[in-house]
């Protein structure tokens, strides 16, 4: 047993693997411990994300990060089955190595008490404090998120909801449903996280399931699409808003041309009608003189041809 323990002890921590990843060059480590490297080879202010590679403690193999990190290795399964059936098979007491693994499964009463988890949704600055985690998402949500994107109804009624854990700790989920087997594959059919015991003898063993990595990929592939079609959907309707509000702009001035127009072209033909009206009144005006004149005139000679009947009837 100590020469098992031995095989099973990572050269970091000198505990047994807990997350063990598979290095390139086939040797494991603690996915913490990888951490604990990247971080020391940090320069000051610089992020762990910029670390592009480092050396395995053992063989001093160079391992060559993609841009997803420690996230791109793979894990070492069969190690950490393993190491968890050696912890079973240890002597069973409150110090023993199966006890304290199981202590670390993920309690959810220990954990809140020790660290706060917050809500991974929340558009609020600071996020509200988790009260659930889906294990289907990967994600922690607080009580108002939670009720927003999962509501009681397919497919978010076979999501599994437990009590909220770190996210660096989801990847050694233990199987509620096996307390002793970490989580290691997907269920297609159920839309949940199982392990390998829930295929053989549970309630999945005729279910279609796919490794972890695969569904990852699938559903990463499947996000970047819709991403992909929302951006590009997107930029389509702030195309097509700009080309309405462009509209509306010379809709506003032409309206506003087309106005001053109607105000010109009206005043214009207010003037030529108090123009004709002033013709017209005058000419009346001056109709009105000369007929009274001819009225005189006209009277005039009646009133002569009078006069000269009254004299030759005289004479």
């Amino acid at each position: 047993m100590e020469t098992l323990e031995s095989e099973l002890t990572c050269p970091i921590c000198l505990e047994l693997f807990e997350d063990p990843l598979l290095l390139p060059c086939a040797h494991s480590l603690c996915f913490n411990c990888a951490h604990r490297i990247l971080v020391s080879h940090c320069a000051t202010n610089e992020p762990v994300e910029s670390i592009t590679a480092f050396q395995c403690p053992t063989c001093r193999y160079v391992i060559t990060l993609s841009q997803r990190g420690l996230e791109g290795l793979k894990r070492n399964v069969t190690l950490q089955n393993i190491i968890d059936r050696f912890q079973k098979a240890s002597v069973s007491g409150p110090n023993s190595p199966s006890e304290t693994r199981r202590e670390r499964a993920f309690d959810s009463n220990s954990m809140s008490s020790c660290e706060k988890v917050l809500c991974q949704f929340c558009d609020q600055d600071p996020a509200q404090e988790a009260v659930k985690t889906c294990v289907t998402c990967e994600v922690s949500y607080c009580e108002d998120c939670l009720k927003a994107t999962h509501p009681n109804k397919k497919p978010f009624t076979g999501h599994r909801l437990i009590e909220p854990i770190p996210d660096s700790h989801i990847r050694g989920l233990m199987c509620l449903e096996h307390e002793d087997e970490k989580v290691n594959m997907y269920c297609v059919t159920d839309d949940q996280l199982i392990c390998a015991l829930c295929k053989l003898v549970g309630r999945h063993r005729d279910h279609q399931v796919a490794a972890l990595s695969e569904r990852y990929d699938k559903l990463k592939q499947n996000l970047e699409s819709n991403l992909t079609n929302l951006i590009k959907r997107n930029t389509e309707l702030e195309t097509l808003l700009a080309k309405l509000i462009q509209t509306c702009q010379h809709v506003e001035v032409n309206a506003s041309r087309q106005e001053t127009k109607l105000m010109e072209e009206c005043d214009q033909l207010i003037e030529i009608i108090q123009q004709r009206r002033q013709i017209i009144g005058t000419k009346i005006k001056e109709g009105k003189v000369t007929a009274f004149l001819l009225l005189i005139a006209s009277c005039k000679v009646e009133k002569t041809g009078s006069a000269d009947c009254e004299l030759q009837t005289v004479h």
